[in-house]
């Protein structure tokens, strides 16, 4: 038990490092954000759902209390911080095409959370030269999110499957 705690809390606490390094650095936001995201994902692996859920809610939490540009903040609680625990309930069918269908809905019905969100409370303050923009680009924009959400995915697939298979038997598990 203690193990487990204190593995969870080296988590939850690199989390918010990687969190403040993608609020603060003027490079690599989004890679400090998906290893935030793989963080939940190990332990998730390594000691199951009710610890990986106290990872995300804490991280959750304590992003938004302590980090200075929320942007992040958001991201990480809107999306990638509980997308691994989804990824593992998904995954549990077993079936790659069923897999994929259901974890490209589900990124869809975020995306379209977001917009509506958007377009409730910050469409209207926007210039309408500046809304016309976001909507002209809206398209293409929803096609490269697709694109990069499915190697994000593969990513972090890739890199919990690597801590199972490599650094986890170095550790004596």
């Amino acid at each position: 038990m203690t193990k487990r705690v204190t593995f969870s809390a080296i988590c939850l606490s690199l989390t918010i490092i990687f969190l403040y390094a993608a609020s603060a650095l003027s490079t690599g936001k989004i890679a400090a954000l998906g290893l935030a995201s793989l963080l939940c994902g190990i332990c998730v692996s390594r000691f199951g759902v009710r610890y990986g859920v106290a990872l995300y809610v804490g991280a959750a939490l304590l992003s938004l209390l302590l980090l200075p540009n929320k942007m992040f903040a958001l991201l990480y609680v809107l999306f990638a911080g509980y997308y691994p625990i989804i990824k593992l309930f998904i995954e549990k069918l077993h079936k790659l095409w069923a897999e994929w269908i259901l974890k490209i809905l589900f990124f869809n019905l975020i995306l379209t959370v977001l917009y509506i969100v958007v377009k409730l409370f910050f469409m209207p303050v926007l210039t309408s030269a500046l809304a016309l923009l976001i909507l002209q680009y809206l398209g293409p924009a929803i096609l490269i999110l697709q694109v990069l959400f499915i190697l994000y995915d593969w990513i972090l697939s890739y890199m919990i499957g690597y801590y199972d298979q490599f650094i986890r038997r170095i550790s004596h598990d």
